[in-house]
């Protein structure tokens, strides 16, 4: 039961070799779903294009945004505790991510925000140039944290070289259940662009709410006006991340109990300031 309600994060600290067994595990799942589709001949859910896809899209973007938002508020545990690693598991499957990446990378977030030495994902003026360093980041955060936990050794770097070759390679069949199920056009115009287009958010999210559309400021930042509005009434106070980083078990950060948490920082305007990348 242990294995069904505790975080990753808390099974990291306490077995060396837990991220090692985990990417295991869904690599051999992942492969036999796989090898059963194959063997069975399972028909995909989906055929060739169709326009009712253009209809669809936005919803599957919608859903896959807001997977994301719940599996962030599953590595707070704010389900309850019964729950909350299944919905990360089940959700971390369908945006390919896997939640143990969720939840390690997350809590060194938290942990070292804005550190651009230890942040798993540190802001530049630029925002491009912040998705690019935040693809390349997260994997040298997550073998840093390890390191942090376990030391830098030998044994320990081969181990981790093992572990990202492993983790690159479930993916990539996790992927491979996926073309499977969904069938070759809805996976290649449909379910990919949809995930490539939610990672894009949740780094544009990070970067607008850690004040980078104003320079080198950055640090978390409370947003609600404009498209900031919408998106806090869309996705549940996403953009008041103040407020999240300060209460980090708030479901929807916007439901600030000043009575309890007293004064909430104000939201900043959202304007672009000029960009000194």
């Amino acid at each position: 039961m242990s294995i069904l309600t505790s975080h990753p994060i808390q099974q990291f600290r306490k077995n060396p070799r837990f991220y090692l067994a985990y990417d295991a595990f869904w690599g051999v799942a992942s492969a036999a779903a796989c090898v059963a589709m194959l063997a069975f001949h399972t028909k995909t859910l989906f055929g060739g294009p169709s326009a009712s896809w253009l209809i669809l899209f936005p919803l599957v973007q919608y859903a896959l945004i807001f997977a994301h938002l719940l599996i962030h508020n599953a590595t707070h545990g704010n389900f309850p505790r019964a729950i909350n690693r299944v919905i990360g598991e089940v959700l971390g499957l369908i945006v390919v991510v896997r939640y143990a990446s969720w939840d390690i990378v997350h809590m060194r977030h938290h942990k070292f925000t804005d550190d651009r030495q230890a942040d798993p994902h540190p802001n530049f003026a630029s925002f491009w140039r912040t998705v690019i360093h935040t693809v390349v980041n997260v994997e040298v955060q997550l073998q840093k944290q390890y390191f942090d936990v376990w030391g830098e050794t030998e044994q320990n770097r081969k181990r981790e070289a093992l572990r990202a070759r492993l983790s690159y390679g479930t993916n990539i069949v996790l992927l491979g259940a996926w073309l499977l199920l969904l069938g070759p056009w809805f996976f290649a115009l449909v379910f990919v662009p949809a995930n490539v287009l939610a990672a894009l958010f949740v780094v544009h999210f990070n970067w607008t709410t850690h004040n980078g559309m104003r320079g080198d400021d950055f640090r978390p930042v409370n947003l609600n006006s404009g498209y900031f509005w919408l998106g806090n009434k869309l996705f549940a106070g996403i953009y008041m991340h103040a407020n999240h980083h300060q209460r980090p078990h708030l479901f929807d950060p916007t439901r600030w109990d000043t009575a309890k948490f007293g004064e909430a920082e104000a939201p900043v305007d959202g304007e672009r300031a000029p960009s000194h990348a």
